[in-house]
């Protein structure tokens, strides 16, 4: 009786294990965007380097233990009794271990920077892990305690159960990513049936869209222009980055079409074709490409897939309407001949001053401690004197981009002008923020490119103050080119700061190194785990009239301390 109650008890604590590890990896994985070879790569990264090590630690150490126990003591009984003690000491700690050490529990949602939200996907991809979980251990019992009556004379049997119990009880990363395939063709369907409903529903709809993507500045840019464009019309704008094809079939499922007259879609990419089937979705009227770089080159493969797909919205603009593109990203003027678009297009610039050239262009741009100032000079000789709490050169050539939208559907200069005027940073995005303490802190927590990081290097060099710091982890997900651009990053840290805090000291290594090699004081440089850690550096160091810039804050998977 002893003996079922032992193994009842060892079997649910293992279930147990595996659920309390499940959740911190679910939200990894969520993170991740449930990508399979996105999470492989996590897990062969320094991020799960020590839940991994002690994953090993808490195999191996009870394993021996046991092992030793059984070729040393030859009564069954209290080898049973021994090795029976250490399993239960070896998974109370395995239960309450993730709580200590802050993996999950209060403690963990006090450090996230983006909590697991429990989404039905999430209730799916759970319920699987539980079925799969249980399946196995269920048959570690059927191969290991059956029948029971020999289990219990049988202390080599008793072992492998121990043993296989021990190994499963670490295995929750790969029983994570079997029960992730299994769902696929599930979630597949799910998103089939939302991208339909959503096309049809469009369909039936008169309203107008919009539909704007590019390697970066496509978010900011959706916000101006739907802010400029409810000045006259009322226009439906998803909120944050709901830029994929669920996203955005979520927000056309769940709104009420007949009150608006415009719709602004952001569309996102990271891998070849998905801009074609967001246009599809959409069915764009009008189309906006704002750059073409090599964010997410790993995913994508190659540039020309990046560029193929990028160039997919202004193909698909009808011939009767507009696009609008950056003159200043050389990708886009490099390829343009290669895709012919249908439509009419027109184009802006923060540097080629010619309207032979372009539609609209900025000069005098400057940055105050209050935001950014331009003159918006348009080909019909309309001008613009632009001044906004917006930071950073992109910003004002995201600003051309919806003007000359704007423009060209027909708002009036007025209309315009109030809507520039209501314009407000987009969150994380070099957002300015100041707490009248004397202190300036620019929030460029979203971006993750080397254009922009440099650009955001530049609006904190020019911004008037004391000393200029910047908080960053580098930049990922370039592929190939990962290594080389963060040298460069580095380069340019050195040219336009006086204090570096770098959070991560794996993932930093390349802009340590360039940092040093550029010259900067070893003294000012500060290598992190977290940025909770960078915060405790800052408290020490900051005094009025400094300016601190974080620069691409990472999501909760990348960090080190996790």
């Amino acid at each position: 009786m002893l003996t079922i109650l032992f193994l009842i008890l060892l079997m649910t604590m293992t279930f147990a294990k595996l659920m309390i590890q499940g959740v911190y990896l679910i939200h990894k994985l969520q993170q991740l965007g449930y990508k399979n070879m996105k999470y492989i790569k996590w897990l062969e990264g320094a991020q799960f380097r020590d839940a991994l090590m002690w994953s090993i630690f808490e195999l191996l150490t009870p394993l021996t233990i046991i092992l030793i126990l059984y070729f040393t003591i030859e009564a069954i009984p209290i080898y049973k009794y021994l090795t029976s003690s250490i399993m239960l000491v070896v998974f109370i700690w395995k239960l309450i271990h993730p709580f200590l050490s802050g993996w999950v529990g209060p403690r963990a949602k006090a450090k996230t920077k983006k909590p697991l939200v429990y989404t039905p996907r999430v209730i799916r991809l759970f319920v699987t892990l539980i079925v799969i979980s249980a399946v196995i251990i269920l048959f570690v019992f059927w191969f290991t305690a059956t029948p029971i009556e020999e289990f219990t004379l049988d202390a080599w049997a008793f072992f492998k159960f121990n043993s296989f119990l021990l190994f499963v009880s670490v295995v929750t990363p790969i029983i994570l990513l079997i029960a992730n395939t299994i769902n696929q063709p599930i979630e597949s369907l799910v998103h089939w049936g939302y991208f339909t409903k959503a096309k049809r529903k469009l369909a039936k709809s008169s309203i107008v869209k919009i539909g704007i993507t590019g390697s970066y500045g496509k978010t900011s840019t959706k916000f101006f222009l739907s802010t400029i464009l409810s000045e006259k019309f009322a226009t439906l704008c998803p909120p944050s980055s709901y830029n994929t094809p669920m996203g955005i079939s979520k927000i056309i499922n769940s709104a009420d079409l007949k009150k608006y007259q415009y719709f602004v879609a952001e569309m996102g990419a990271d891998h070849k074709g998905e801009i074609d089937l967001l246009c599809k979705l959409v069915d764009i009227d009008y189309g906006i490409l704002t750059s073409i770089g090599l964010q997410h080159l790993e995913t994508f493969g190659n540039i020309d897939n990046i560029v193929e797909t990028k160039f997919a919205i202004l193909k698909n603009i009808p011939e009767k309407n507009f696009g609008v593109y950056n003159y200043d990203s050389e990708l886009i003027i490099e390829r343009l001949s290669q895709y012919k678009a249908k439509a009419n297009l027109y184009c802006y610039s923060i540097v080629e001053k010619s309207f032979e050239k372009v539609s609209i262009y900025a000069e005098n741009i400057k940055h105050t401690r209050k935001g950014l100032e331009f003159d918006a000079f348009l080909w019909d000789g309309d001008v613009y004197n632009v001044k906004t709490t917006l930071l950073g050169r992109h910003n004002a050539s995201n600003l051309l981009a919806a003007i000359l939208t704007a423009k060209l559907i027909g708002l009036s200069k007025d209309e315009i002008c109030r809507g520039v005027d209501k314009i407000v940073p987009v969150e994380h995005r070099l957002q300015l923020i100041d707490n009248n303490n004397g202190i300036l802190v620019l929030d460029d927590a979203f971006n993750a490119n080397l254009s922009g990081a440099t650009e955001a290097l530049r609006v904190l060099n020019e911004i008037e103050g004391g000393k200029k710091i910047v908080v960053t982890p580098g930049l990922i997900d370039l592929g190939d080119k990962e290594e080389e651009h963060n040298k460069i990053f580095g380069e340019r840290i050195c040219k336009y700061c006086d204090v570096a805090i770098l959070v991560g000291k794996m993932k930093t290594k390349k802009i340590q190194e360039s940092l040093l090699k550029s010259g900067f004081l070893k003294n000012n440089m500060y290598v992190v785990n977290s940025l909770e850690e960078s915060k405790s550096i800052l408290a020490k160091i900051v005094k009025i009239g400094d300016v601190i810039l974080f620069e691409n804050d990472l999501p909760d998977a990348f960090s080190e301390n996790n």
